[in-house]
């Protein structure tokens, strides 16, 4: 983008909604709530302890990274609620930055882009969460993002690190590793780059070990049986299903069916797109994470309901990506914002939690069937018509038209043709398209067509090569 070209009040009215985007975060900036007491308590054994040198004492439950960077708050001036917001709000704008880079990977230009970016700065869970609720999950959210952005540009290795840096932050960044997994076992990236994985995760914690911490305790902080302990309910809050167990008896038994279906999920999900050679472009990869990231936490129990974050982030990127699905991130925030209400306020759930919980396994539901319902009119290398683990007639392709051009047909995106034909000033930065208007997908290369198999050049792998 050449700024001198952009319109003076098109910058005006950016640079306003910047600021609003800061003084929103600003509003809450003197709240107090429980979880930012806990963190008061850390950074004053860290203080007390003499910054890095308290790094050697177990401080909470959080793993080293986290206590990294309170131990580095210790040795700059100024209020300790004021340093903790600011810094989880600095990680808001790395959030902003990789929704705008994974959205500038389905739309040209930068206006579209940076209505996505937007859209993320202002989301409700995302403004609450870093500056009234005080939490840090915008820390590992915007790692984990980065992590999907570098796996829609095919990068193994930066997607592997950024996912495990989020790992190593908190544990929920583990919601969005099986899109990472289905990129390997489709051949996309390479096995290699999973070595990153417990490569980084030890690195991140050295600092801490050879200050003196024990390796055994630090590395294992995220065993089940730690991490359980801090959350005995089938749910805190969370729009998930427990919320249609209330239930105080054969917990433990829930407990493990929670574990067993969540797996049951995320490896069907993976069995289902890999036996059926479904190509996975950008858009469904968007797809497949947001089903991991929305499926995952909706089934396991003793989860918080700010465990949802990185669902309410990614649903962003999906409606951008297959305008169709505008109600995912719809419901997806609903549910979310609104079983905040306990936790913050200190009263009755704002709205029946089992209502939520409706509201979330309905953007799951959505989500799914979008995930296995295949761009009508691509076709595999075979010339049938893909489908997500059944073949369907030879031609599908002559009776139906991509999703895309079926909602620019109906006139949906309308608003978006109107934003993309104002850019004409910056024509020249715009990749150069086919002839038959092939640019719906993405490639690590670049912009490709719609029926480019979604797979590394030189595979031989049945299909066309290419709290």
């Amino acid at each position: 983008m050449r700024v001198n070209r952009v319109p003076t009040a098109e910058l005006l009215l950016l640079g306003l909604l910047a600021m609003l985007a800061v003084g929103i975060r600003w509003a809450g900036r003197h709240e107090v709530t429980a979880d930012m007491r806990i963190f008061y308590a850390w950074y004053d054994r860290i203080e007390a302890g003499g910054g890095f040198a308290a790094l050697d004492q177990e401080i909470g439950n959080y793993n080293a990274p986290f206590l990294y960077l309170l131990a580095i708050l210790t040795y700059l001036p100024g209020s300790t609620l004021i340093k903790i917001k600011l810094t989880w709000c600095l990680f808001d704008v790395l959030l902003v930055y990789f929704t705008y880079r994974i959205v500038a990977l389905r739309h040209a230009g930068w206006r579209i882009p940076a209505l996505a970016a937007l859209v993320t700065a202002f989301l409700p869970t995302v403004v609450v969460n870093s500056s009234l609720y005080g939490q840090c999950d915008g820390v590992w959210g915007a790692l984990a993002l980065g992590g999907l952005y570098y796996v829609l540009r095919g990068k193994g290795w930066g997607a592997a690190s950024l996912f495990t840096m989020a790992l190593a932050v908190k544990p929920q960044a583990i919601f969005i590793f099986p899109v990472l997994a289905l990129t390997v076992l489709a051949g996309r990236l390479p096995w290699r780059c999973l070595l990153a994985v417990p490569v980084v995760y030890v690195v991140l914690d050295l600092p801490a070990i050879l200050a003196g911490r024990d390796p055994v305790e630090l590395l294992t902080l995220y065993s089940p049986g730690r991490q359980s302990s801090h959350v005995p309910a089938l749910t805190s809050n969370a729009p998930s299903a427990y919320a249609f167990f209330p239930v105080t008896t054969r917990v433990d038994t829930l407990e493990t069916l929670g574990y067993l279906f969540a797996a049951v999920l995320v490896l069907g999900v993976l069995y289902l797109l890999i036996a059926g050679r479904v190509r996975l472009d950008a858009d469904r990869l968007v797809t497949a994470s947001a089903v991991f990231v929305i499926g995952v936490p909706f089934l396991l129990p003793g989860m918080h309901e700010r465990y949802f974050y990185l669902a309410d982030v990614v649903a962003v990127a999906l409606a951008f990506h297959r305008p169709r699905l505008w109600p995912v991130p719809v419901l997806v925030q609903a549910a979310s914002l609104l079983s905040y209400g306990p936790f913050l306020f200190g009263t009755a759930a704002l709205v029946d939690l089992r209502i939520l919980a409706v509201l979330m396994l309905s953007a799951l539901v959505w989500s799914i069937h979008a995930l296995t319902t295949v761009h009508r009119g691509s076709e595999n290398s075979a010339g049938r018509p893909e489908r997500a683990g059944q073949a369907g007639r030879q031609d599908d392709r002559a009776r139906h038209q991509d999703d895309d051009a079926q909602l620019l047909d109906a006139g949906v995106v309308e608003v978006v043709g109107m934003v993309q034909c104002g850019q004409e000033d910056t024509k020249a930065e715009h990749q150069t398209r086919d002839d038959e208007g092939n640019h719906h997908g993405c490639s690590p290369s670049g912009w490709v067509g719609p029926t480019v198999p979604y797979l590394r050049p030189g595979r031989d792998n049945g299909t066309v090569t290419d709290r």
